[in-house]
């Protein structure tokens, strides 16, 4: 759905239709070009989606119920208009095909849905008894209530949240040959890049070789236990000299409220996994509602939505809204939720960006962005109540990334003005390099004044083992030459001596803590794309959490420290990048700094 500004004649923008309903109405269409043409086959395709949404599930509705609305029913749809006319000529194929799929396929969904009894459309007696009923129940329940999920609740709904939107991104490319031809140019050069550079070479030795001969596994816990020994301290390590790396109040109560705004962009599946409030149901039936509730605005604050996914480019989905405590006009961006956000992630070979280097997929998605957005933005600047407000830009993951690089950009091309522009980023990855060899031609290698001004105004935040903030080319290459090391002595080793180390029956040996050691000492010659990037932040507060007491402490960083650091191996490495674990974290920081 195109973005509108709120309070235009066009529908509003955070009602989007449903993948579904979109396409059941643009299939219907097609589907009524053959609608004369008898089909066994087109009959229970149709009687099973109106069983679909005809019924409840049986258990884990919020599982199921995102997969009939994004998964089930638009594969149903899609199957509905292409197989009967491929077998309109053969009538028994259709009619086989049509017991097969009722028999093996479509009865396991209905015991999920729970089992539906087909009613016909004139029985008029039966409609009115299940109005009766749908009255008398709304009268004793009329607002329930949404319970705030729990912690493995929400890492189990963001995970699916992710999965139901890839698959929709999958079925968005399927049908759009432009958006098709994208993905195979990104990953084309992608994988040409890995090939001539070398890096697929370090990969495929540090990763596939491993795999295939069953020793990867053994050497990601063995390289755990080295670096919990090696670099348990690598926060302090990064951490800013005297008051800026422990008076880190004013950034946490900042992140408190931004970090609301950076889960809000994922929309309201990602909320309800975050949320901790105990808000109506009908609250957060739609997007407009979750976000306003979420971000603690009054409706008519939130002015701008943009969810498109059916264009030939893809731009991140974001939202702008006034934040009258900040007196701001805030851009949130969403992070990656989808197939074609985690091409964008990859694509992280350096280009040149406001006179320095980038990440070059998330310096052109913050010029798609800002081409789409930065019209309404300053729109917004021209009402009277607003023209002294300055401008917020906040995300998470790729959002966070593509929110750092739109901050320099304000800056140093001056797109809002002279106005204050500050940013948030909630686990972004390293993309920047400030500092290219005299680029401006005035024989200083430092970077302009004003990307060190935007650098001065962006403030990033790291929760505890998140392996996000510390991908870049550079950093997987230094994990690769860590996982080689090991593999070259557990190469050598018995299965059942690995076996034991695995179990913590046995140490690690001494000599893999030297070969990691080495391993991390020795500087690698760097590849055509690829500089030292880090998070261009002037602190980045990392949040660690004590394994024994639980709390939580805050580090104020410095960025370049932060990024000599290599991905650190952990069980919970993706699942501290989740938005609710960002959440949590920072509500416990807001706890101590309250209490103080």
């Amino acid at each position: 759905m195109a973005a509108t500004l709120a309070g235009s004649g066009s529908p509003a923008p955070q009602d989007r239709v449903p993948f579904s309903t979109q396409s059941s109405s643009s299939f219907r269409s097609v589907e009524s070009e053959h609608i004369k043409s008898p089909s066994p086959l087109r009959d229970t395709l149709t009687r099973a989606r109106s069983d679909l949404w005809r019924a409840h599930p049986l258990f884990l509705a919020f599982i199921f119920e995102p997969l009939r609305d994004f998964v089930f029913d638009p594969a149903l749809a899609l199957c509905c208009v292409l197989l009967p006319p491929l077998l309109k000529n053969s009538p028994k194929l259709d009619k086989f095909i049509s017991k097969i799929l009722a028999l093996l396929l479509f009865l396991p969904i209905k015991f999920l849905y729970c089992h539906v009894r087909h009613q016909e459309d004139n029985d008029t007696a039966s409609v009115l008894s299940q109005s009766h009923e749908a009255i008398l129940r709304m009268r004793t329940n009329r607002m329930p209530k949404f319970q705030p999920p729990s912690d493995a609740r929400s890492a189990i709904q963001g995970a699916i949240s992710f999965v139901v939107s890839a698959m929709g991104d999958i079925v968005g490319v399927m049908t759009n040959p432009q958006k098709m031809k994208k993905w195979v140019d990104a990953m084309g050069q992608m994988k040409a890049y890995l090939d001539a550079t070398g890096v697929g070479d370090e990969l495929e030795e540090a990763i596939m070789k491993p795999m295939l001969r069953g020793r990867l596994l053994d050497n990601l816990k063995i390289l755990n236990d080295v670096q919990e020994q090696q670099d348990a301290d690598r926060h302090i390590r990064a951490k800013l000299e005297g008051s800026a790396g422990t008076d880190v109040d004013g950034p946490i109560r900042e992140g408190f409220r931004f970090m609301r705004w950076a889960t809000a962009a994922y929309g309201v599946e990602m909320i309800k996994s975050a949320i901790d409030i105990d808000v109506d149901a009908q609250q957060l039936q739609t997007n407009r509602q979750a976000i306003t509730i979420h971000c603690g605005i009054k409706p008519e604050d939130l002015r701008y939505i943009y969810s498109k996914d059916d264009g030939d480019k893809h731009v991140l989905h974001h939202f702008v809204a006034i934040d009258h405590k900040s007196k701001s006009i805030v851009l949130a961006l969403r992070g990656t939720l989808s197939l074609s956000g985690a091409i964008i992630d990859v694509q992280g070979m350096a280009k040149n960006f406001c006179f320095c280097l980038a990440h070059q997929g998330m310096a052109d998605m913050a010029d798609d962005v800002w081409e789409v957005a930065g019209a309404h933005i300053n729109e917004l600047f021209q009402e009277h109540e607003l023209k002294e407000y300055g401008f917020i830009i906040t995300g998470h993951s790729l959002g966070a990334g593509v929110a750092c690089l739109l901050n320099i950009k304000c800056h140093v091309e001056e797109l809002v003005g002279k106005r204050k522009v500050s940013c948030y980023g909630f686990a972004p990855p390293p993309t920047f390099y400030p500092c290219r060899a005299d680029a401006t031609g005035d024989g200083k290698p430092d970077p302009p004044d004003l990307v060190r001004e935007a650098i001065a105004n962006c403030i990033a935040y790291i929760h505890d083992n998140d392996a996000v903030p510390f991908l870049s080319i550079s950093s997987v290459r230094r994990l690769a030459a860590l996982l080689d090391a090991v593999d070259n002595i557990t190469e050598h080793m018995w299965f059942y001596d690995r076996w034991k180390i695995f179990h913590d029956f046995t140490k690690v040996p001494t000599e893999i803590f030297q070969a990691v050691d080495d391993a991390a000492k020795r500087e690698s010659k760097e590849v055509h794309g690829e500089c030292r990037m880090i998070i261009p932040a002037k602190v980045v507060i990392w949040m660690k959490k004590n394994v024994l007491s639980g709390e939580f402490e805050g580090y104020g960083c410095d960025a370049s420290a932060v990024a000599k650091n290599t991905v650190f191996m952990s069980q919970d490495m993706f699942s501290d990048h989740l938005p609710e674990m960002y959440e949590d974290a920072l509500d416990a920081l807001m706890e101590k700094i309250n209490v103080k």
